[in-house]
């Protein structure tokens, strides 16, 4: 049986345009901070780089900071942070860990949950940025726009913004765009105090006509024993799209694309990246 594809229908069109249908809000992702915690939580490979990049820069602002996976280690170098998240939750979840640190350090975020398509923070920074690849949360390429539109508006004279996004490698790599239906084990780990094992099992689906994907992902929680004790399924919705679409989103814009990045490591973009890593500027 092939797998199910999104809708090829009017409405696939109409986001294949551009076209924002509704007042929905923001395309959803898993509102679960501690699902997220769990498959992210030594994720680490992107910390230096940004560390380097807002080094010198007193004040940044985060987009889709989540629980802090990124803010606290800035912070930890003295720079205040300002975050925004449209999950409640997520921000719940960072205030919770903030609490573990020194005040001094919990005074230097600062969070808001906000649509990062359309908000006013009231203020300019020298350095703007969305991480984590988290850009592909825009469904539509009206939404993209408007999240530019929106970040360019928060960013000072002569100040940075960087946004880094996964290649055509990267899907490649991970399956992204194959449609098969199989579902594949991505995560396991066991805990060490209680003996359960929790998994992650994922299986894609991708729609070419609107660039469309929708990830399920099956977290399962195994007693000592191996007896199935919970399961949660999310789906998570993305947009995949080659870089050569964000130059002409940035260009529409009015933001110049200086460097690009093909690594955490500052190494040059190439055919095999798997991110792209974008530095911008106002034109």
């Amino acid at each position: 049986m092939k797998p199910r594809l999104l809708r090829q229908d009017a409405t696939s069109f109409a986001l294949m345009k551009g076209t924002v249908l509704d007042e929905s809000p923001f395309p959803p992702v898993p509102d679960r901070p501690d699902l997220y915690d769990w498959l992210y939580r030594d994720t680490d490979k992107d910390i230096d780089m940004y560390r380097r990049l807002t080094a010198g820069h007193e004040c940044i602002l985060e987009c889709a900071v989540g629980t802090g996976r990124l803010a606290i280690p800035l912070a930890q170098q003295g720079i205040e942070v300002h975050g925004i998240d449209n999950s409640a939750a997520m921000l719940n979840e960072f205030k919770a860990k903030l609490e573990g640190f020194p005040p001094e350090l919990a005074r230097r975020i600062h969070l808001e949950q906000a649509d990062m398509r359309q908000f006013d923070l009231g203020r300019q920074y020298s350095f703007v940025f969305i991480p984590f690849g988290s850009f592909v949360y825009l469904l539509t390429l009206a939404d993209q726009k408007a999240c530019l539109t929106a970040l360019r508006h928060h960013l000072a004279p002569g100040g940075t913004m960087v946004i880094d996004i996964p290649t055509w490698a990267e899907a490649r790599d991970e399956r992204w765009l194959d449609n098969d239906s199989r579902v594949m084990k991505v995560q396991q780990s066991i805990d060490a105090d209680s003996g359960t094992t929790t998994e992650m099992w994922s299986t894609f689906r991708f729609d070419a006509t609107t660039q469309l994907m929708e990830q399920d992902r099956h977290f399962r929680i195994y007693d000592r024993e191996g007896m199935l004790q919970s399961e949660r399924v999310v789906v998570w919705r993305s947009r995949f799209f080659l870089p050569g679409e964000f130059y002409l989103q940035a260009d529409a814009c009015d933001l110049e694309i200086t460097q690009v990045y093909g690594d955490f490591q500052f190494g040059p973009f190439r055919h095999d990246s798997e991110v792209a890593v974008m530095v911008m500027r106002a034109s």
